[in-house]
């Protein structure tokens, strides 16, 4: 299960909206396929069309306070909520649903159904996953995303959400815990794609190579039963034929009885002692000597038995099984956690693309502003431009590729583009 926070403020509505809302029809993620696009849908649908004005309209109406909103306040958590691909596989497209259902329902019991605003579930990506948008109200309806998502909150999130959609019959494990992400480059991002795919092919042949072995050890497993039953048979036969009478052998030996007789001297008697020897029968002896060689032939038979060659396959294919099993229970270890991973990271890094897409937007904003500014205090257009010039370069100082300098290289082309066209 992934569900990871962000934090959105009022400047990343209007980009986080576009992207949510699949309102361009050019995207920067190249996951996205425009021809499933249609398969989205929002779980409270009418709540939210514009992102911006009406998520501040509904906050504007429920606040307690009267005060303005600050600008650099947090309007919304967003939640972007998932599970791997091969979770996905096994549901069709009502349990998918519900599962996003369940999903906001958890939420919705958690921070109040009204202050989810968006619901966004995305099918026209590799993964099927929601954006989920809640605005941090408390129970005084004060506005405060650090009070409402404090760590303590977060954490609980992590360990109740899985076990609440498993009560709903969803087979779910937490994401793994106390993990370090870090956000990975297009290569590195690839890399961990190609190592995943390759984990799961080595997953399949371990798989095959498992029933392969499974398939050999059920009849060789047959045969050492019937061989140990046989075995187990012939023992009980020696055992029970193996009771022979036998009588043990004393001798008479004088001993001091502790008494005297008149002249002193000790008074001796007479006592059976145990020589350690046994009388047997001849009869009985000839059965034991007969029973000795029949033991000894089984010993031999046994041993032939142990030693024989489906005795010793039924060993190395079980040592095999084995370390096949848990070469594969390490691999499924290794590749869910990549699997898990990498649709996290994915998800980043998509919000961080689009969250660089707001950040370019804003930043040619804020040159045009400044252009306009300069532009209405100077006295002419030398002057205009020449503090133009030195606005930009202290940008191109510090930083001759930033984002500044390449929205002016632009505007400075369409002027000299626009001036061609006036000359001819």
């Amino acid at each position: 299960m992934v569900a990871r926070m962000q934090k959105m403020k009022a400047d990343n509505l209007v980009g986080i909206g576009n992207h949510n809302q699949r309102k361009t029809q050019n995207h920067s993620n190249k996951d996205i396929d425009v021809e499933r696009s249609h398969l989205n849908y929002d779980l409270v649908e009418g709540r939210t069309e514009n992102y911006k004005t009406d998520i501040q309209k509904f906050i504007n109406e429920k606040k307690a306070s009267q005060r303005a909103t600050r600008k650099d306040a947090v309007l919304v958590n967003e939640w972007i909520l998932t599970s791997d691909r091969p979770f996905f596989d096994k549901l069709d497209d009502k349990e998918t649903e519900r599962f996003f259902k369940d999903t906001k329902d958890f939420f919705a019991e958690k921070f109040g159904d009204d202050n989810i605003r968006y619901a966004q579930v995305h099918l026209d990506e590799k993964t099927p996953h929601m954006h989920l948008g809640i605005v941090p109200f408390d129970k005084d309806n004060k506005l405060s995303a650090k009070r409402i998502f404090d760590r303590k909150t977060l954490l609980k999130i992590q360990d109740e959400l899985p076990k609440y959609l498993s009560e709903r019959g969803f087979d779910l494990e937490r994401g793994e815990r106390g993990s370090e992400r870090k956000h990975l480059s297009v290569p590195e991002y690839k890399k961990m794609a190609d190592s995943k795919l390759e984990m799961q092919k080595e997953v399949d042949s371990l798989e095959k190579q498992k029933n392969a072995l499974e398939k050999q050890i059920w009849p060789l497993n047959t045969e050492l039963q019937l061989k140990k039953d046989e075995l187990a048979r012939l023992l009980e036969e020696q055992e029970s034929e193996l009771k022979i009478p036998i009588i043990r052998e004393y001798k008479d030996v004088e001993v001091d009885s502790g008494e005297k007789n008149l002249f002193g001297k000790p008074i001796m008697k007479i006592e059976k002692v145990k020589t350690g020897n046994v009388i047997v029968s001849e009869k009985e002896l000839k059965k034991l000597y007969k029973k000795a060689l029949s033991i000894d032939k089984l010993e031999k038979k046994v041993e032939r038995y142990l030693s024989a060659d489906s005795f010793q396959r039924i060993e190395e294919v079980s040592r095999a099984f084995n370390n096949k099993r848990e070469e594969k229970r390490v691999y499924k270890e290794k590749f869910m956690s990549v699997v898990a991973e990498n649709n996290e990271l994915k998800t980043e890094n998509k919000s961080l693309s689009q969250q660089v897409s707001d950040l370019k937007l804003e930043i040619k904003e804020i040159y045009q502003h400044t252009k306009s500014f300069l532009k209405a205090r100077t006295p002419d257009l030398k002057a205009f431009k020449h503090a133009l010039r030195e606005y930009v370069d202290t940008f191109k100082q510090k930083a001759p590729d930033s984002e500044i300098a390449r929205v002016d290289r632009q505007e400075l082309q369409r002027e000299r583009n626009r001036g061609r066209g006036m000359s001819r």
